[in-house]
């Protein structure tokens, strides 16, 4: 191997890397990794963020049909006529609230004290255990005092950024 390199670089004696160039191509690949890595967690958000978003609608749509035909809403979610994903279930949609190992979640709630009155929430984060680092949807169901009003909002560093990417009412 040292002849072939030799003969294409005659006048070369060490066929190795010096500790300066590793360490400038070390250094450049974490500047690459530090830019990227905030975008493909923006981007995983997003992605997470798009796919819980159809499931809210259907909720309230089968809310809505629910509504129509019993005079009232649910919080048992599986008394809609809706499929909750069940292969990445991780608690019982029975009590209005359901989760996902993903990190989703979904709420079907009655804000009692809220002159708002019935609505669906559901994002990413930790909702359920404190509300750090969430980013979520808020959908007022047809019979609330904000009807069809779609909100996205959380306080994750990365949520206003991904709920300027939806056209909904954002706080």
């Amino acid at each position: 191997m040292n002849k072939i390199y030799q003969k294409i670089f005659p006048g070369e004696k060490n066929a190795g890397f010096m500790l300066i160039e590793l360490l400038v191509v070390v250094l450049i690949i974490g500047i690459l990794a530090a830019v990227a890595f905030p975008q493909y967690e923006k981007a995983v958000m997003k992605s997470r963020m798009n796919s819980i978003f159809p499931l809210l609608k259907s909720i309230k749509d089968a809310q809505e049909v629910y509504y129509l035909a019993n005079g009232a809403y649910t919080n048992d979610l599986t008394k809609l006529d809706v499929r909750i994903p069940q292969e990445d279930l991780e608690s019982n949609p029975s009590s209005g609230i359901t989760t996902f190992r993903n990190g989703t979640w979904i709420d079907s709630f009655f804000a009692q004290n809220e002159k708002s009155g019935w609505n669906l929430h559901g994002g990413i984060g930790d909702y359920f255990g404190g509300g750090d680092n969430i980013c979520y949807f808020t959908i007022y169901l047809d019979h609330s005092s904000l009807p069809g009003l779609i909100r996205c909002y959380g306080n994750h560093s990365q949520c206003p950024s991904i709920c300027k990417t939806f056209d909904f009412v954002t706080q």
